[in-house]
């Protein structure tokens, strides 16, 4: 693989990684205790400010929308159909909402004629929250509690973790979803076509 595309699609993967933790222990909530109460406060954050996530969820946002001009020379280069690259973004929602929070960064809100998705989206409340998610299978569940020094304890077959998210809404404040999902979905958007030029392997289950 040309090592200028490993390196940007590493680049993905790390990004998300960062705002994701998965460990209890670096979930811990500040245990408040006094004679007169005992009690737990937790809001997930890490302690990270409200600018330190912003940034965390642009490096993210940023990293696969400038894939697409990477790809695009690569395909050139490389005897592929460059205008897969549009093609698939153009098939994709999440991938064009990622394209446009990008522009909407770097050039100012709000975007000419709705933004590649038509949708005018920007970002509104940023922050890191517990995403608990069961497995797909009858009888799977998920639960938390709080257990010795503020870790958190997790009971059941399924995943939790923390993540930086946001709500991504129009211009009318409408709602067009979360972030932290459409930045997946944008990124398996990228992995279809990543396996069609035979740049990586998508696994069945993917």
């Amino acid at each position: 693989m040309d090592d200028s595309i490993c390196q940007r699609i590493s680049r993905i993967y790390a990004a998300i990684g960062a705002i994701e933790q998965a460990d209890p222990h670096m979930l811990k909530a500040t245990v408040i205790q006094t004679n007169k109460i005992r009690a737990v406060f937790q809001d997930f954050r890490g302690g990270f400010s409200d600018e330190e996530l912003s940034n965390q969820a642009h490096t993210v946002i940023h990293n696969i929308a400038n894939l697409r001009d990477h790809l695009a020379r690569w395909a050139a280069q490389n005897g592929q159909d460059k205008t897969k690259v549009d093609q698939t973004i153009d098939s994709c929602l999440d991938l064009q909402i990622v394209q446009d929070l990008s522009n909407n960064d770097k050039h100012g809100y709000p975007p000419r004629d709705g933004g590649r998705s038509g949708k005018s989206p920007q970002i509104i409340e940023i922050n890191r929250v517990l995403c608990l998610q069961t497995q797909a299978k009858q009888g799977s569940m998920i639960g938390m509690t709080i257990g010795p020094g503020g870790v958190p304890e997790f009971i059941g077959d399924g995943s939790a973790k923390a993540v930086v998210t946001g709500e991504v809404v129009d211009n009318a404040k409408n709602r067009i979803g979360d972030l932290y999902q459409i930045v997946n979905k944008a990124v398996e958007g990228w992995e279809r076509l990543l396996a069609d030029f035979g740049l990586i392997t998508v696994s069945s289950g993917t």
